[in-house]
């Protein structure tokens, strides 16, 4: 078969197992902004400006499938065919695709699957020969950006090693103009999602930093109510007593240790709705987080290690394959007016990759350590290594910015670790 013949193919496989695509309460939530026309920063507003102008054509989440599939399947062909045959990358890249892990997340209209598309398609860009090609590549990881938080930690390395506006300059000199490149791609990413912002959500004061500040009092020694109370001043407490007690205190001792986090902080504060609250709320955790360091970065590494399955905490199968808001179906398809159901393949299908959710191919900590015993096999080889350090700079960041386990928020250290992976054994093969 020819290398446009697999790519199909594979192309259709992957539709075939995800038509009209999953959706989640996340997705639910940005479709249903998208119509609105209406966008909050609780989700990314370029995706749902996006998705807007997409549903216009095609209602529903097919046209998001069917680009989030397009792109990263394209970008791994490309990145690819930098290292063997144009029909050993396509047979490849249809693998990498139908992994189950990729496979599981690029099905679902997520925006991890959409920032991955954008970030596979814009690296291979970046490569091409003409620099016209390269700064439409450059447009797609500015995109990708806008889909996650800490996408930018995952763009810099690629942008700052293998972005090239000129081949004849001095190394000094491409390197400088790569992260210009990738600060100006950054802000402007920053400028657009806030003008597409109507109604900000606020999210690190109502989620992230309340959680931090739980997080550390749990791990900190007992702090007098007195001295709490003036750091805590302003702040939207339930109670102001025994505040030491109550960050320590296990609700549900059968939960993991971030759902009991949740449970203590639900307990401990009520959102803050107002400009003075949100000011005491960042105060607060200025004084608690820097005055208690060892207790903070205990407490974080404490969430990452369940993110990341380090610590052996079992998460259950991560696969998702509904069409709707799994906790409220019905609901959710009346909410956007959409409603699927299973094809007698998908539901095979289905049920193969649900059982393959339990298994060790869904274990983060296999890609993290995976990536990091790569490392020093790719110093000379600069893509491989862009690659596994854009996996494992997007992975360390989330040690400061996760505010729950979800194996998918380590979607993009699985790809790199895989693509890696592939890279390196295709060099050697061709070596030898």
């Amino acid at each position: 078969m020819k290398p446009r013949a697999i790519l199909i193919v594979g192309w259709l496989g992957m539709v075939l197992y995800a038509f009209p695509g999953y959706m989640s309460y996340d997705s639910v939530a940005q479709l249903f902004q998208a119509r609105l026309g209406w966008f909050n920063d609780g989700h990314p507003p370029v995706m749902a400006y996006l998705w807007e102008n997409v549903d216009r054509l095609v209602a529903g989440p097919v046209l998001m499938l069917l680009l989030q599939v397009t792109c990263f399947l394209a970008g791994t062909y490309f990145l690819l065919r930098e290292r063997v045959s144009r029909t050993a990358a396509a047979i490849v890249a249809v693998l990498v695709l139908w992994f189950p892990p990729v496979a599981n997340t690029m099905g679902v209209i997520w925006k991890d699957s959409q920032m991955a598309a954008y970030l596979m398609l814009g690296t291979a860009l970046i490569l091409a020969p003409r620099l016209r090609t390269r700064l439409l590549g450059l447009g797609c990881l500015g995109l990708a950006t806008a889909m996650r938080y800490n996408a930018l930690a995952m763009t810099f390395p690629l942008v700052a090693l293998l972005f090239v506006w000129n081949p004849t300059f001095r190394w000094w000199k491409r390197y400088a103009i790569a992260i210009v490149a990738w600060v100006a791609i950054t802000f402007a990413v920053r400028v657009a999602s806030t003008a597409l912002t109507d109604h900000p959500r606020y999210i690190w004061h109502q989620s992230l930093a309340l959680l931090d500040i739980v997080g550390t009092l749990r791990e900190a020694p007992d702090v007098p109510d007195a001295e709490l109370q003036r750091e805590l001043a302003g702040t939207p407490l339930i109670a102001t007593t025994e505040l030491s007690a109550r960050a320590k205190k296990t609700y549900r001792p059968d939960v993991s240790p971030t759902e009991q986090l949740w449970d203590a902080t639900d307990k401990f504060f009520e959102r803050p709705d107002t400009e003075a609250e949100r000011a005491a709320v960042s105060a607060a955790w200025r004084t608690i987080v820097t005055g208690h360091l060892g207790a903070y970065l205990k407490y974080r590494m404490i969430v990452f290690g369940q993110l990341t399955q380090l610590d052996g905490t079992p998460l259950g199968s991560p696969v998702y394959f509904w069409f709707g808001d799994i906790q409220d179906l019905e609901r959710s398809a009346r909410y956007i007016d959409h409603d699927a159901s299973p094809s007698g393949l998908q539901d095979l299908l289905h049920h193969a990759m649900y059982w393959l959710g339990d298994t060790w191919l869904f274990r983060v900590s296999l890609y993290l350590v995976l990536s990091v015993v790569l490392l020093p096999f790719c110093w000379r080889d600069r893509l491989a290594f862009a690659l596994l350090a854009s996996g494992l700079m997007g992975e360390l960041f989330l040690l400061v910015i996760a505010p729950t386990v979800d194996v998918r928020y380590s979607f993009w250290l699985v790809v790199m670790a895989v693509l890696s992976s592939v890279l390196l054994i295709a060099r050697r093969a061709s070596r030898q």
